[in-house]
């Protein structure tokens, strides 16, 4: 991800909203089940894992 960078001046529309509907989500899940930074963090590690091995 070192070549996304999500400054929304620099970055096409579909980056930068994206980026943000999953910001967006993180807050909401956070905010539903009271989990740590960290443990979003881990969730969104794991999906991107699971994209590597198994693809979309």
């Amino acid at each position: 991800m070192s070549n996304f960078n999500f400054d929304d001046t620099e970055t096409s529309g579909i980056w930068w909203s994206t980026n943000v509907s999953i910001r967006d989500l993180c807050v909401e899940l956070k905010e539903d089940t009271s989990c740590e930074d960290n443990e979003i963090v881990e969730l969104l590690r794991s999906i991107a894992k699971s994209i590597e091995v198994n693809g979309i």
